[in-house]
């Protein structure tokens, strides 16, 4: 059961205890609507402050507490006073106490009372800055003179409606603007009666600053009841305001974009390039609105097209990515690209489409696999150096798929120092190159040849079934370094070299055993040889 409505003497009590704890409180009367109100001429405010300017107590405070506020409202409604604790929007950061209390037997309105407030000392007023109008509506004549207007025109331009009165409507439009409105107001006076135009335009505030209004103005001159031109006027300053804060951003963008050495496309949903700046438009060949797709991507190499589009799927789908394509330049030949794939989201994180950032990485690509180059392979014979091997080695051994055995074969080049001696080095690093290149056309596809370091070279052979498959390999590469000679100087020099094979299980084999086990086959070689080339299979 709902309590009972306070009488006269409750009510009174009420506020006077409220004074009594809060004689600084700032107060106002309020009508039934709940709209604030002066207060009586015969109202003693004491050291009581006044409010001025809301219009009701939810211009005072925050939107998160108005539910608060409205409940309070009832309950003041049903039992004639009520409590709350509020935020103000003066102050967020404080919670203040609003009461209201119906004393109409004494003022002829109920009285809102707010306490804990910070505010000005003494008998100051809490002041609050009403809200301005965004629509209102003026009268104008043939002429486009103001005939009349809405009270709440002077919050929205400074002046009041009496002060408009016989003003030009176009001395208050911005010089910039003026033939503008002169073309709609003339469209405007051919128009039938009653129809209307409507026109953005820049107007003056009595203080100098631009405001922007939406101007619809309807022809009513041919009505014998109005006989006049009647405009709404809407305020779009904070839209206007966005719209230009968006075109510096986007004119800022584009900018940047130009000068950086980079192509910076951004696409929608559909594929769509909504923007690309100069160097991307060059790279891909097709205009904004044009799909990033189909032909327009013809120019990248058949080999990467996939992994591109897959890119472009994966970052319309909300997953980041970057991809590195070659494509076919028209005058600078083939080239390789790296591009950074970043999606773009909206306010509620739905993905709006995509930047894409092109970078030519040619160079970088060029020095990558130069260095990949020479920490892989051996600068004089152009076989793997000795780490190279080794990984080889142990990628034979361990790599995904290995059933079969690996062989290693170890070659060493008998009076390799007396070549060098005789002929000079020159002559001796003839001799490796050609003992290399014997050893790589030898082997089968798949096998690496690596130079081990001086005059050593080891191969290493994957699946290799046996070790008599092994033997056979190593007979292989003494026929092929059996028939070749080099011609230097009129000398004619045969590589000698002593051969050792090793052959191992991939479930048993290390690869530090087959090297040795390998090397020692070789020593075997080289202490049994009776010709210039020698093979023995290790134990």
């Amino acid at each position: 059961m709902a309590d009972a409505k306070l009488t006269e003497a409750e009510r009174d009590a009420v506020y006077a205890g409220a004074v009594a704890r809060h004689p600084d409180a700032f107060v106002s009367t309020i009508t039934p609507s709940g709209q604030f109100t002066g207060l009586p001429a015969d109202f003693e405010l004491g050291t009581l402050r006044p409010v001025v300017g809301p219009r009701s107590a939810l211009d005072l405070f925050l939107a998160d507490d108005h539910p608060v506020v409205i409940d309070a409202w009832h309950d003041f409604l049903a039992r004639g006073s009520a409590a709350c604790r509020v935020r103000p929007v003066a102050a967020p950061a404080q919670l203040v106490e609003l009461r209201i209390i119906d004393l109409s037997h004494r003022y002829g309105a109920a009285l809102v009372l707010i306490a804990g407030l910070d505010g000005p000392g003494g008998n100051g007023p809490l002041e609050h800055e009403p809200i301005k109008p965004r629509l209102v509506t003026v009268r104008k004549d043939l002429n486009a003179i103001f005939l009349g207007a809405d009270p709440e025109i002077a919050e929205v331009l400074g002046w009041t409606a009496e002060e408009l009165k016989g003003t030009r409507a176009v001395d208050l439009i911005h010089p910039d603007d003026r033939v503008r409105a002169i073309s709609s107001w003339m469209d405007l006076l051919a128009a039938k009666d009653g129809e209307g135009r409507r026109v953005r335009l820049r107007h003056l505030h009595r203080d100098g600053h631009v405001v922007w209004f939406e101007v619809t103005n309807h022809n009513h001159l041919a009505d014998p009841e109005i006989g006049e031109v009647v405009a709404e006027m809407l305020d779009i300053s904070d839209e206007m305001a966005a719209q230009e804060a968006l075109r510096a951003s986007e004119q800022l963008m584009r900018r940047l974009t130009s000068t950086i050495p980079m192509g910076i496309v951004q696409i929608g949903t559909d594929r769509r390039i909504a923007y690309q700046n100069e160097r991307a438009a060059r790279a891909i060949g097709a205009d904004p609105g044009e799909v990033l797709g189909g032909h327009r991507l013809d120019r990248i190499l058949s080999a990467d097209r996939p992994a591109i589009d897959a890119a472009i799927d994966a970052v319309l789908a909300g997953q980041d990515t970057d991809a590195e394509y070659g494509y076919h330049h028209a005058e600078r030949g083939l080239r390789r690209v790296r591009a950074n794939l970043r999606c773009l989201t909206g306010a509620r994180g739905e993905v709006t489409g995509a930047i894409i950032c092109l970078t030519d990485v040619t160079e970088d690509v060029r020095l990558r696999d130069e260095l990949k180059h020479r920490a892989t392979y051996d600068a004089l014979t152009g076989c793997r150096n000795r780490a190279s091997t080794l990984a080889a080695l142990q990628e034979s051994l361990c790599g995904p798929g290995r059933t079969r055995g690996t062989a290693v074969i170890f070659i060493d080049l008998n009076q390799f120092k007396q070549v060098n001696d005789v002929y000079g080095h020159a002559a001796g690093d003839r001799l490796l190159t050609h003992v290399a290149a014997r050893l790589r056309d030898a082997v089968r596809d798949g096998d690496v040849v690596g130079r081990f370091g001086g005059d050593e070279f080891v191969v290493i052979c994957p699946d290799v079934p046996a070790a008599a498959d092994a033997r056979h390999i190593g007979q292989t590469l003494v026929a092929a370094l059996a028939t070749g000679g080099l011609d230097h100087d009129g000398h004619r020099l045969l590589p000698q070299a002593s051969i050792g094979v090793a052959w191992g299980d991939p479930r048993t084999a290390a690869a530090d055993t087959l090297i040795a086990r390998a090397d020692a086959a070789m020593y075997a070689a080289k202490n049994s040889r009776t010709g210039r080339l020698a093979l023995a299979l290790a134990d």
